[in-house]
């Protein structure tokens, strides 16, 4: 089943007095924010705009671009929405979107998954949507592990061998298995 939203963007600070954002793309897409499209934002606030347009965009070098949106027009409203993710509608998207997520963490479910350190942790047995970032349920002999999708945990993923590495805290793998205790 296809999803039919997309979460393609995170506004990370605000820029100015006129409501102009600081945005960068999530989990590894490129930059999707174009002038004309129509975003949501999550979580919604109580006092803001939850259905915009964006009005402009500019690279900022770093990864990071500057946008406007319809409906943001003043530095408070835009700093109440610092933190939101952009959802779009995947047929607003480009044709190829569904070959830029193969960065996306679904795919590697039933992957084993092998720390640098530690060596095999056990497999992927689910893959859990969460607004920031994917969580990738790992089956341990102590318990479940769950490892955030995120480039500073995963060092790379061999499609071949189907087998996911990471360099993982241990302290994170420790407060897992006390949590399932």
């Amino acid at each position: 089943m296809t999803r039919r939203w997309a979460d393609v963007a995170e506004l990370i600070a605000t820029q100015g007095l006129k409501g102009r954002f600081v945005a960068r793309s999530v989990r590894g897409l490129p930059f999707l924010l174009e002038e004309g499209l129509a975003v949501d934002f999550v979580p919604p606030t109580l006092e803001g705009p939850r259905h915009v347009h964006v009005s402009f965009v500019q690279h900022a070098g770093d990864g990071e671009y500057l946008v406007d949106f319809t409906g943001v027009s003043d530095r408070d409203t835009a700093e109440r929405l610092v933190g939101s993710h952009c959802l779009v509608a995947r047929e607003l998207l480009p044709d190829d979107f569904d070959e830029l997520l193969r960065a996306d963490a679904g795919h590697v479910s039933g992957y084993r998954v092998v720390d640098e350190a530690l060596g095999e942790l056990g497999p992927v047995v689910e893959v859990r949507e969460m607004p920031m970032q994917d969580l990738l349920v790992v089956e341990r002999a102590q318990g479940e592990a769950l490892i955030p999708f995120v480039d500073e945990f995963i060092v790379g993923i061999d499609e071949d061998e189907g087998i996911v590495h990471v360099s993982v805290p241990r302290s994170l793998l420790e407060l897992n298995s006390t949590q399932g205790a």
